[in-house]
């Protein structure tokens, strides 16, 4: 017995070797394959053009040119391309966010992502106890916030006939530049709610303040100038368990406020905070939802010593499946699978006409010229592009808005916001007379002449506790007084309709104000101007 096993012993040992051999060429062959496939699928699916889950346009594949050729640009440009617009982009993508909720965990339901501290941030104690076992996710560099450069200043021209609103929705940005690429110390969800965790200091705030101050000692006695610091929603609803991480907004807030002696302050803090058990703030997205704006805004008018419509006096409207900017930052699965409704309102017994003065981007989003003026609505119908819902608002940030409202007081307001303050003017419509919407990253002309040769009565600076703690912010304000003195608009007769040309045909309703005239007539102000209803409140 002995002897025949090993006599048979070699014979095993080639069957074995042969065996994995074997093995060995069907995983190579297995590979291959894989390969195979995948490269052929790379080469051959169509590329993707666009992003819905990070709202935003992929690469084009580059020009060729002689010195894009010599300097690299030109094959840096064409690997940008193929990492960048791989076929199913955003569907690989929810599967490696599913796949890392399977291999991560969450302790209290929450989880931490991209959590750092800034150079402003609160120190965090050496004891961990508050924050041990929380999951912490690195999601990679969080883009940073840049200053276009402004384009040579033109005066703008007379306002073209109003083109389909679904142009204005087709160039509208998404929200993507603001407070979550400023956000100093990370991005917590919450159950199902997603807020950044705050790192503001003292030090940029007192700057920010000297600098709105600086445009009420230029604009004199006869404009009246404000200041709204929003706070954000992790003021409200970020856990004990994680508070090491999220600095005071109140105190930054405050601390702003103390230093003005002629800006009036408006403290949109108390209204909110006042409403925290309300839907004030959206839970898949950076900004606050209508609601909470609606507050605020009740707090400015008030500031301001003009009328106010009462929630009553607007019809709501509502949108469901939103899924907001914050599951493009996390790539957290949780909220993807948690949408929320996005609502807005629309007044019922006032008129608008909206003229929009586009901004051309280049691909670094500096600012490269201006587009004929265009008339338009207020609100862009986005329900069949849900992620950007935030855009209802006027279509996005890059652009001038002038509304001309049927409330005829010779108040004029221009509104110097970040992305918060989009949702403002729909509650200021009864109010004022103007609505100038200027936002700060992207304007190239001289604030003090724009809006002195506007007749503005009022001036409204609306930023969120990130931006009003945030260098760059402070920049852009310093900017806006100093770059070029020189006329903007062509010269009218009557201020108040200086983006209105006589030949506009007549308003009869805040619905015929933005719908081209081959759109069919309504009934409501809403119909026209609003995505469709079916969920309205």
């Amino acid at each position: 017995m002995a002897e025949n096993k090993q006599k048979n012993a070699p014979r095993y040992a080639e069957k074995k070797k042969n065996r994995a051999k074997g093995a060995d060429i069907a995983y190579v062959a297995a590979a291959a394959v894989i390969f195979a496939a995948v490269s052929g699928a790379m080469l051959f699916l169509p590329r993707s053009r666009e992003s819905v889950l990070e709202q935003r346009e992929l690469a084009e594949f580059p020009e060729y040119s002689r010195e894009a050729l010599m300097d690299g640009s030109y094959t840096a440009g064409i690997s940008h391309y193929f990492s960048d617009t791989v076929p199913m982009r955003d569907r690989l993508m929810e599967m490696a966010s599913a796949i890392q909720e399977f291999t991560g965990f969450r302790s209290d339901n929450i989880k931490l992502h991209n959590v750092t501290l800034g150079e402003n941030s609160a120190e965090v104690p050496d004891e961990t106890a508050a924050v041990t076992g929380i999951s912490v996710i690195s999601d990679g560099a969080v883009v940073e916030d840049t200053i276009p450069e402004s384009a040579e200043e033109t005066e703008i021209p007379a306002v073209t006939a109003a083109p389909d609103p679904a142009v204005t929705q087709e160039t509208a940005e998404a929200q993507s530049d603001d407070a979550v690429n400023l956000t100093n110390n990370g991005i917590a969800v919450v159950g199902t709610r997603a807020i950044m965790l705050y790192g503001g200091s003292f030090s940029v705030g007192d700057d920010y303040a000297a600098e709105v101050e600086k445009y009420k000692n230029a604009l004199g006695e006869d404009v009246n100038v404000y200041c709204m610091v929003i706070p954000t929603s992790g003021e409200f609803y970020c856990p004990e368990s994680i508070s090491a991480y999220n600095n005071s907004q109140y105190d930054n807030i405050n601390n702003i406020y103390s230093h003005f002696t002629d800006v009036i302050p408006v403290d949109a803090y108390s209204a909110l905070k006042d409403h925290t058990s309300e839907y004030i703030y959206l839970r898949t997205d950076h900004h606050w939802s209508s609601l909470g704006a609606y507050y605020a805004a009740g707090k400015f008018a008030e500031a301001a010593g003009v009328p106010f419509l009462d929630i009553s006096e607007y019809d709501k409207k509502t949108v469901s499946g939103y899924v907001g900017t914050m599951y493009s930052y996390t790539q957290d699965i949780t909220i993807k699978n948690n949408p929320e409704d996005f609502f807005y309102y629309v007044p019922k017994n006032v008129e608008l006409d909206t003229t929009y003065y586009n901004y051309k981007l280049g691909e670094g989003n500096e600012i490269i010229g201006m587009d004929d003026p265009i008339r338009s609505t207020f609100y862009i119908d986005f329900s069949n592009s849900k992620s950007m819902l935030y855009c209802t608002f006027m279509g996005g940030d890059a652009k001038i808005t002038h509304v001309n409202t049927s409330t005829k007081n010779g108040r004029r307001l221009a509104i110097f916001k970040d992305s918060y303050g989009n949702a403002l003017p729909q509650f200021l419509f009864g109010s004022f007379e103007d609505i100038y919407v200027i936002d700060m990253r992207y304007f190239t002309y001289n604030a003090v002449d724009y809006l002195n040769e506007h007749g503005v009565t009022d001036v409204l600076f609306a930023n969120n506790a990130f931006h009003a703690t945030t260098r760059s912010t402070v920049t852009y304000y310093e900017k806006l007084l100093t770059q070029g003195r020189q006329p903007t608009v062509p010269e009218t007769s009557e201020t108040s309709s200086s983006a209105a040309p006589e030949e506009t045909p007549e308003i009869t309703s805040s619905a015929k104000t933005a719908v081209p005239e081959e759109k069919p007539e309504t009934s409501s102000s809403a119909e026209t101007a609003a995505p469709e209803t079916e969920n309205a409140g």
